[in-house]
This record gives structure tokens, sequence and C-alpha cells, in this order.
């Protein structure tokens, strides 16, 4: 494994990680959010809407969940690497309310040495997935 997709799938699991506690208000910091995004940071959301940096955080600022909120990430792959990126795809799994939801998901890295793995979320890519979709 790669330094630069080691970096990239550290920040996948620990920014998840990072999520439950801020869902179910365990912490409310920011911090976390603001430091492992790229000021240029892109989304666009399984519904198909496109995000910008600000509105990314304003939404995290906002959401909740119940105590017993969890996301699993699986099928972790390096689709694509340099010297300063790293494009990778992965499987999230949430499980909320009773409720398991699973998306597919491709994000871009760029190296950034001050971020909390050493990467910087630039673009993030989401698809919900159909429950029989493996």
């Amino acid at each position: 494994m790669s330094r630069l997709f080691a970096a990239a799938a550290c920040e996948i699991v620990e920014f998840h990680t990072y999520l439950e506690e801020l869902f179910t208000l365990r912490t409310r910091d920011l911090q976390r959010c603001e430091s492992a995004f790229s000021p240029n940071m892109t989304m666009v959301a399984p519904d198909g809407n496109r995000r910008n940096r600000a509105d990314i955080l304003k939404g995290l600022e906002k959401a909740r969940a119940d105590a017993g909120f969890k996301i699993t990430i699986s099928d972790m792959e390096l689709l694509r690497e340099d010297e300063k990126s790293a494009l990778i795809h992965y499987v999230e799994q949430q499980y909320r309310d009773g409720e398991t939801s699973r998306r597919r998901s491709t994000a871009f890295f760029e190296a950034e040495v001050s971020a909390p793995c050493g990467v910087v979320w630039r673009h993030l890519h989401e698809t919900w997935m159909q429950d029989t979709e493996a």
C-alpha cells in the first residue's frame, strides 16, 4: 500500500468514526472537518445535489442521529494515484433508527501535511445503492 493511499484510507475510516460522534452529539467540534476539507472541497450528494465546502459544513453542523447510529466502511479501492493526490472508491453503510442504507462513494484526496491524516478531501461523490446491489 502506497503512503498516499494509506493516508487516504486512514482519513476515510477516522473521518467516518468522527461523524458518528458528531451526529450523536458526543462532540460538536467541527474543527476536525475544517482541517480535513480542502478550501475548494465539493461534493455531489446521493440525491444529486452539488455542495461546496460551506454548504457541507452547515449540513454537518445540523446533523443529528440517535445514540445507536453507526457507519461502516468496506470495499476500499485505490482507483488512481500520483505524488500529490489519490482517487479512492469505498462503500459506506449507515445504521440509523433501525434501518440500513448504503452508498457508493468516490473521493478525491490531495496531500496536505497539516491535515489530520496527511490528506484533505477535495471532492466526494456519493450514490445511493439498492438493497440487492453488491
